[in-house]
């Protein structure tokens, strides 16, 4: 983040900017206004160096406000074999659980336990949108596509391409509620600048 104000101007406004590259393009963008180099004059003798502090506390802020996260691996922990051919792969990728870890903290098997209850379904719904999740980031391609591909996984995932079409079925008939829990919910993981 950086200072921003017209130089040349007897009263410049000063806003706090940041740089987002596009390509090979880099374009400005004000996050916010400090204020009037006349307004600035009532609080503080310096409007400039008042400005350029409070672009100092704003990088701080952002240097404060990151989110780490820690996870741990049993690799003790016994994958059971269903006889199926997706769990008969020894080669397992286990990348993905930072992924996993950043699905739990959404509270998503939630959502979908509550939507889910008083129905009888053989399929594991939180399962599937999770595999069908992390596959969109990994891996993007069909559903048909995930299914195959199973065997990148570490972990027992039993369901059929029936199973992921049924449960699509039980993600339209929630929709705006998956939409406005995930919000919610990611707005407690992480705070969202809403200005």
């Amino acid at each position: 983040m950086k200072l921003n104000y017209d130089r040349k101007s007897k009263d410049p406004t000063y806003f706090i900017q940041v740089g987002i590259r596009n390509g090979k393009k880099v374009t400005t963008k004000n996050v916010e206004r400090i204020g009037k180099h006349s307004e600035l004059l009532k609080i503080t003798d310096d409007p400039l160096e008042y400005a350029k502090q409070r672009v100092k506390e704003y990088n701080e802020n952002i240097k404060n406000s990151k989110v780490e996260y820690n996870i741990t691996v049993n690799f003790d922990d016994k994958v059971i074999n269903q006889g199926n051919t997706v769990s008969k792969s020894t080669c397992k990728n286990t990348g993905y659980f930072y992924l996993k870890e950043l699905y739990s903290s959404l509270g998503i098997s939630d959502f979908f336990d509550k939507v889910c209850s008083g129905r009888k379904i053989a399929f594991n719904p939180n399962m599937i949108n999770m595999v069908l999740t992390f596959s969109r980031i990994l891996d993007p391609g069909s559903k048909m596509h995930t299914l195959k591909n199973l065997t990148g996984f570490y972990g027992d995932f039993d369901f059929s391409h029936q199973d992921i079409l049924r449960f699509m079925d039980i993600l339209e008939e929630n929709y705006d509620e998956y939409l406005s829990h995930l919000f919610e919910s990611s707005n407690k993981v992480i705070k969202r600048n809403t200005n």
